[in-house]
């Protein structure tokens, strides 16, 4: 099957290019085409001096040309963002599967790209396991009938070419004293009471195994792009938590117990890593850390707490040993507590992986901060070339924010391309060759290339780019289509009436978004296929 059937090139990614013309401008016939295809010549040389003249193609550049992540915190506990119903009656499923469907037809209008969509709150669920109870704000005593939540938001996300991350609260632990948590009943010691509740231990080697398997059961059942640890890291207060005795246990060979504390967060990291290549799981890993990643010795006020120092997160070391593919600070300050952190996280984190800022729209109602700030975090965030932005959370992007809603709108107007992980670097697939074109009876370009044979297929999708040209010489610049998944397209000529000329080029892009192009480009001269076409009626 042909993917796609029509593409309106004014409804894609554009930017004006200052360039010279390719062809006078012809009429277009208005009688049928004819039945006999019209072979294009991609103008492949026959000598090898020719081919080695050559240019190979290149993708189009521009301001409105991102690879960038604009993501949303979609939160589910307590059903703060969504659902706001139960799903235990049939009802109740209709309505949760409505509201989640309005809402992502939402953030795909709004440019959106990716959803971190919350599926473990601190110790329940919001998808059937046998690991931990079901979240009874969501599911009642459970399900109705077959309906799974995830799978639903999984399914409903791919039909919008939205990426679909799993939020986990990692190390938190709710418990009521009339229904103990069954990791306090079966597993006492894993977990630590601490400011009135409870939080698993990382220092545990236990603890650390049961994370990493939570992760590895669920992505058996759901192929999710990613998974999004938050709360990875110790309490508030952490100078208080009472985990002495597993210091003792497991960590005197660190020099103190801080490094400790940080090696056993890093080492949960590996551990995930390893259980996702027992699986063969290419899912994405990401952490949401503090917003401030460390002291900062000169900024001249007080910081509160970091990650470094407060919470013994250490993003540098998870990136320089690749153990995540990018992390998303919760930079929920302004002004002197933003700026200064934002350069701190390019600086010390961005060489290694993409750094995604969270921002909080959620202070306009909270805090009274003005929706100007989230435009002025976002522009700097640009500005110093960060991975995108996420925004915290949901509802306060939504329709009761009219005026944040709209400045996202404007950031977020072109589309983007995924962010390439720099783990894809190690297996980038196999440049596209053989790139040529015919045109069919109905009026439509089929676009058509090749792989190696050599070359896995396996998650590769394709991108085609064009650069038209009108009568005038105006040039722009085009992403047809960016998740195509046969090597093949099929252009519909109607679609071109205002070009003279088109020259396309097409991209491998792995599961990771690292691409590879074509050696070699195609250009088409429009006006004189036209004109042959027409002659070919005589």
């Amino acid at each position: 099957m042909l993917h796609p059937k029509h593409l309106a090139l004014v409804a894609s990614l554009t930017l004006a290019l200052a360039l010279t013309g390719c062809g006078a401008r012809r009429n277009v016939p208005e009688e049928p085409l004819p039945t006999k295809p019209y072979p294009v010549s991609p103008q492949h040389p026959e000598n090898k001096d020719a081919k080695e003249e050559r240019k190979p193609w290149v993708r189009p550049t521009g301001d409105s040309i991102r690879e960038e992540m604009r993501a949303v915190w979609l939160t589910t506990v307590y059903g703060l963002d969504w659902p706001k119903d139960r799903a235990d009656t049939p009802d109740g499923v209709r309505r949760q599967k409505e509201s989640l469907v309005r809402i992502l037809d939402r953030l795909k209008q709004d440019g959106y790209n990716t959803v971190f969509l919350q599926v473990r709150h601190s110790g329940t669920t919001i998808y059937p396991t046998n690991y931990e109870p079901l979240s009874s704000r969501l599911a009642g005593e459970g399900y109705f009938g077959e309906y799974d939540p995830v799978q639903f938001a999984l399914t409903e996300c791919r039909r919008r070419g939205l990426s679909i991350h799993a939020w986990f609260v990692t190390y938190p632990l709710a418990s009521s004293k009339r229904s103990p948590h069954p990791i306090l009943r079966d597993h006492p010691s894993w977990a630590i009471h601490h400011k009135g509740s409870y939080h698993l231990d990382p220092g545990n080697p236990e603890v650390r195994s049961y994370v990493a398997h939570l992760v590895t059961d669920f992505l058996r059942r759901y192929a999710v792009d990613g998974i999004h640890f938050d709360y990875f890291r110790y309490p508030e207060e952490a100078e208080r938590f009472n985990d002495k005795s597993s210091f003792i246990a497991h960590g005197l060979r660190h020099p103190d117990r801080e490094a400790w504390r940080r090696d056993n967060l890093t080492r949960q990291l590996r551990e995930v890593q390893d259980s996702l290549r027992s699986i063969h799981s290419q899912a994405l890993v990401s952490v949401a850390p503090l917003g401030k990643l460390q002291k900062i010795p000169d900024l001249g006020r007080p910081h509160g707490w970091t990650a470094y120092e407060s919470v013994y997160q250490d993003p540098v070391t998870w990136g320089k040993e690749g153990l995540v593919d990018f992390v998303v600070p919760m930079m929920y300050y302004r002004d002197v507590l933003f700026e200064p952190f934002l350069r701190d996280w390019k600086e010390l984190v961005a060489p290694y992986i993409p750094v995604v800022p969270g921002l909080a729209p959620y202070r306009i109602e909270e805090t009274g901060w003005p929706s100007e700030v989230i435009e002025e975090q976002i522009n700097l965030a640009r500005e110093e070339g960060m991975g995108g932005v996420c925004f915290f959370r949901e509802t306060h992007v939504g329709p009761r924010f009219p005026a944040v809603r709209r400045i996202i709108q404007e950031a977020f107007k072109h589309p983007a391309l995924p962010l390439a992980y720099p783990r894809g670097l190690a297996h980038k697939p196999a440049a596209p060759k053989d790139l040529d074109a015919a045109v069919g009876q109905d009026g439509t370009i089929l676009v058509r290339w090749s792989m190696p044979r050599e070359a896995s297929a396996d998650g590769t999708t394709y991108r085609l780019w064009a650069v038209t040209t009108d009568a005038h010489g105006r040039r722009e610049a085009s992403l047809l289509s960016s998740t195509l998944r046969d090597p093949h397209c099929l252009l519909v000529m109607s679609d071109l009436i205002d070009y003279d000329c088109i020259e396309l080029g097409v991209e491998a892009v792995n599961t990771f978004g690292v691409s590879t192009p074509c050696t070699e480009g195609l250009e088409l001269n429009l006006a004189a296929l036209r004109e042959e076409i027409r002659h070919s009626r005589r």
